[in-house]
């Protein structure tokens, strides 16, 4: 008996349904890890503003504590921690 002559006549419509599931889930987990990612962006922003200000309404911004940052977490995770702020 060969593998053809095994598989049921609707073969194709079951490989639909598992391609389709595949997809789905690989589309939702894109989805969380882009919004676990955005929070976490977020927050390491909203860390940086308060080491930043110090309590001060304003904050000086200072390009060593971004360079610096940029560089350790490079190091440590690879890319995608440029020197750079978005808008310059």
């Amino acid at each position: 008996m060969t593998e053809d002559a095994m598989v049921p006549d609707d073969y194709a419509g079951l490989h639909e349904e598992v391609v389709n599931v595949v997809e789905s889930a690989r589309r939702t987990a894109a989805r969380n890890v882009n919004a676990v990612m955005t929070a976490a962006y977020w927050e390491i922003g909203r860390r940086i503003v308060a080491t930043e200000q110090g309590g001060q309404a304003r904050a000086g911004y200072g390009q060593a504590l971004i360079g610096r940052l940029a560089d350790d977490l490079t190091r440590r995770f690879g890319r995608g921690f440029p020197r750079y702020q978005s808008g310059n």
